[in-house]
């Protein structure tokens, strides 16, 4: 399998910088998986680490 590094790929795997598993869905760099524990996370200081990553790529809503 081969991982893109080009962000003008679509659709192609990446690793997740969390956990480094090889992702196609991932939001600013954080696999579907990852974002789930850190929504489930007791301390949500990462959590609120990667909401405010969401928010600079993204924008507010």
């Amino acid at each position: 399998m081969t991982v893109a590094v080009e962000d003008t790929v679509m659709a192609e795997p990446r690793p997740c910088v969390r956990c480094s598993k090889v992702s196609l869905l991932w939001v600013v760099g954080r696999c579907a998986d990852c974002v789930a524990e850190l929504g489930l996370q007791d301390d949500r200081t990462e959590y609120d680490t990667w909401k405010a990553d969401v928010q600079a790529e993204y924008g507010r809503k």
